[in-house]
């Protein structure tokens, strides 16, 4: 009789709902409509969940059966499970309907799920309530059979609505291996007794025996691996995956509450680590970054200490209860850092973590409180700061701290606190977060560089795939555009570095010339250093191309640097060889024959007068001198663009006309000098052309000749561009008109 009256109440539940999508259902507010079914759900759900508990749950399959075979447990904690898995999907599918992948979870698993509901409906009732909820009525077991018509028939509608089961093979596979994580974020805290007995005793998995030390290294590897699976999708799906495990755990973890128990103060889980478990989820489906960070700093480290020194009392390592404690501090010590490294929350900055410790002395305070309150009414010792737990890990010295006592009474209830040792406490947990700061900023690190290294990788593959097509079978050795043969073509150059919001370099575009001495004009952090890095291949571009006479910068790195001879603003030398053996080395480098460069080596050495000094360790040369040993290790291959950066800062004026005429020679013979120097004079008087970069763009470019035929001023000219608030890039060219120029560069 009672078994009818649930089978009813699964059916009219789902008939309910097929008339409430009959009717109510409108398309205009269909995201709405879905919203308040998925709350409905949740709202059910959470009656169900939280008013009692399993009959399984204190089972050991075929040993202590509460059903009438081993089997028929069997299929009750499998069905109850993936009901679980699928009541979740149907409550965040509202939240993430564009996603294909929970859409498809839905239909492939949700459904399914839901119609075998129809075939396992008495297992799954005796599971949960025994087997004599078919002799007498048991709320429990109605809202669940209610429960599950819903689901029934709110997954039909979100089949019904996204077409059929059309799919490929390979997306079956797909989804059928991404099963298997989905169902291990819900699977029941009993699970492990119900299926493998209790295991070993509690005191195999302490004191970093072989069992504690395993799973100590499963809460390090369970992480990395879902980094990786997860790193190179869409926001909107690592965001999705990451709440579902974050409420998929919680929901695991809860399983020791019910209504009940939260009636009585000592049970609440005011656990450091137990609030983890809600506020994840609340940080996920909320931005809450204050919260967020307060648990990423505070939780994240109360975490790894409870999973070192763990406090459980449970006889054997896979009871529920003990299952329940490494689920929530796994959870509470990577999800946090998952989050991070993800992209969901940025990296921390200084503030956050003032933030999070103003927000962890609120909750310190919140807990000694409690703890001195709650301790009239029973055993409390939330955050272990009420016992000596933690004191009794560090030593005699900490449990003298404990002997310096502050009691008072307010009316009958007793106040007890331990000032000195609760102080020490919370100071030194401080210091430790700080610490913690610094792991999570080299992890992060290393995380950046790794992934900076497999992109680069991938980018390589794509850039020589994309040469030999444009090359047509031509050598790679060949230019790429060989109507650029004797050019520096810039185009369309972007740079933003990964740590800085800002653009370091905008759409810079710039041509020269064989020939030309072309000066590089800015103020300090405009951008100048960054472009000629990015021209030299010391660093990537974020976008754009750049030609080194007709090779790509990026898809033939090796030919570019070929046609390059680079002069940094901060050189490095092998100081402990000479000079000559540091320049025979550069030439080694660009495979210069013994005759070139002999004649090369000659005649630098003669023109920089280093013939009394070149035998010599270059760690006995004076600044002007390791200036010169550089230059000459530019020239040595006879580049076809000579790139110097701030090339003159601490020479001697002989030394500075030395390179002067260098440069002037250098470009006589076809080839290309760009440099960069504050020196206006300098680039007055050797420079054929100039170009000016402000805050990372390109404000003006002009020929020295045309200003001076203007009367116009390189000095006055540069500094009005510098301080004038105009945007557009400005061009003077031989021939222009007058008005071509702002007024207040006009002399």
């Amino acid at each position: 009789m009672f078994l009818s009256i649930y089978y009813l109440t699964f059916i009219l539940a789902s008939v309910g709902m097929f008339l409430v999508w009959r009717f109510l259902y409108k398309k205009k507010n269909e995201i709405r409509f879905f919203k308040t079914i998925s709350l409905t759900l949740a709202g059910i759900f959470c009656l169900w969940y939280y008013s009692g508990s399993e009959q399984i749950a204190q089972t050991v399959l075929f040993a202590n059966s509460p059903l009438s075979n081993g089997f028929l447990t069997f299929v009750s904690l499998f069905a109850i499970w993936f009901q679980f898995a699928s009541v979740l999907l149907l409550i965040i599918y509202p939240y993430f309907k564009d996603n294909k992948t929970i859409v498809h979870f839905v239909k492939f698993f949700a459904l399914p799920v839901s119609l075998l509901n129809l075939l396992t409906f008495v297992p799954q009732i005796w599971g949960i309530g025994g087997m004599g909820v078919t002799q007498h009525f048991d709320g429990r077991t109605l809202i669940y059979a209610l429960m599950l018509g819903v689901c029934l028939m709110y997954s039909f509608m979100i089949f019904w609505q996204n077409g059929r089961f059309s799919s490929t093979k390979k997306l079956w596979i797909a989804y059928s291996c991404l099963i298997v994580p989905m169902l291990f974020c819900t699977i029941p805290n009993y699970a492990f007794q119900l299926l493998f007995g209790y295991g070993n005793v509690t005191e195999t998995v302490k004191k970093l025996s072989l069992y504690h030390r395993f799973v100590l290294y499963l809460s390090v590897i369970i992480p990395f691996v879902i980094y990786f699976l997860l790193r190179n999708k869409s926001k909107d799906f690592i965001k999705l995956c990451l709440v579902y495990i974050a409420l998929g755990t919680m929901i695991i973890y809860t399983r020791s509450y019910t209504f009940e128990t939260l009636l009585h103060p000592t049970s609440w889980p005011l656990h450091l680590c137990n609030t983890a478990m809600f506020l994840v989820p609340l940080c996920l489906i909320f931005k809450m970054d204050k919260l967020f960070y307060f648990t990423l700093f505070i939780n994240v480290f109360g975490a790894f200490l409870a999973m070192i020194m763990p406090n459980y009392n449970d006889a054997y390592m896979l009871s529920s209860r003990i299952v329940n404690f490494w689920v929530n501090h796994y959870c509470a010590f990577f999800m946090p850092v998952l989050i991070v490294a993800l992209g969901v929350y940025k990296r921390p900055k200084l503030k956050d973590f003032k933030n999070a410790m103003i927000g962890f002395l609120m909750y310190f305070l919140l807990v000694l409180i409690v703890n001195a309150w709650f301790s009239n009414y029973g055993e409390v010792d939330f955050f272990f700061i009420n016992s000596d737990f933690i004191a009794d890990k560090l030593g005699q010295w900490a449990k003298d701290l404990r002997d310096v006592v502050l009691s008072f009474k307010i009316g009958k209830l007793t106040f007890t606190f331990y000032p000195l040792y609760q102080f020490l406490f919370f100071l030194v947990y401080c210091l430790m977060g700080l610490g913690v700061w610094f792991l999570f900023e080299q992890f992060f690190t290393i995380a950046d560089n790794h992934y900076d290294m497999l992109q680069r990788h991938k980018k390589i593959k794509q850039d020589k795939l994309a040469l030999m097509c444009q090359l047509n079978g031509r050598s790679e050795e060949e230019p790429m555009y060989e109507e650029n043969v004797n050019k520096l073509v810039i185009k369309d150059l972007t740079k933003r570095y990964s740590s800085s919001d800002v653009y370091a370099v905008y759409k810079a575009n710039l041509e020269v010339n064989g020939g030309e001495i072309f000066g590089f004009l800015g103020p300090n952090g405009a951008g100048k250093s960054t472009i000629i890095k990015s021209i030299v291949g010391i660093q990537p571009i974020t976008s754009g191309e750049i030609d080194v006479c007709g090779y790509d910068a990026e898809k033939q790195p090796v030919m570019a640097k070929r046609q390059i001879g680079f002069v940094p603003d901060h050189y490095a030398l092998y100081e402990k060889l000479t000079g000559r053996e540091y320049i025979n080395y550069i030439a080694d480098l660009y495979d210069v024959s013994l005759e070139d460069r002999n004649a090369r080596i000659k005649k630098y050495v003669d023109l920089f007068e280093l013939n009394g000094a070149f035998e010599n360790q270059i760690k006995t040369y004076s600044h002007g001198m390791k200036q010169k040993i550089t230059i000459i290790a530019a020239l040595v291959h006879n580049p076809k663009i000579w790139i110097l950066d701030e090339p003159l800062t601490g020479l001697d004026p002989t030394s500075i006309y030395q390179v002067k005429e260098c440069m002037k020679q250098h470009a006589k013979e076809g080839n290309i000098v760009f440099f960069s120097s504050h020196i206006i004079d300098v680039v007055e008087k050797i420079c054929d052309r100039i170009t000016i970069i402000k805050k990372g763009q390109i404000r003006a470019t002009a020929y020295v000749k045309d200003l001076e035929a203007k009367g116009i001023d390189l000095e006055e000219f540069y500094l009005n561009i510098i301080n004038s608030e105009d945007n557009d890039a400005i061009v003077v060219k031989t021939g222009e008109k007058e008005n071509a120029l702002p007024k207040t560069q006009t002399k």
